[in-house]
């Protein structure tokens, strides 16, 4: 399961502690307490989900043969 941002190690369950108590309705607002998704941006589709879903914990969206190779 995906459960945080991975590169600034910030768990989607304290995000979405933020989320509730100031009320925030998106990811710019969210931003303005805690930094992520600046790095690989692979947390983006998840924290979409949390203000979607309010869930914290996701399948992942994609997998390794997903990603393009170098």
């Amino acid at each position: 399961m995906v459960d945080r941002c991975i590169c600034f190690d910030k768990k989607f369950s304290d995000l979405k502690i933020l989320i509730d108590k100031h009320k925030l309705k998106n990811i710019d607002d969210l931003r303005r307490y805690f930094l992520f998704g600046e790095n690989c941006k692979t947390c983006i589709p998840y924290i979409e989900m949390i203000f979607d879903t309010g869930r914290t914990e996701f399948k992942p969206v994609f997998n390794d043969n997903d990603r393009e190779t170098a």
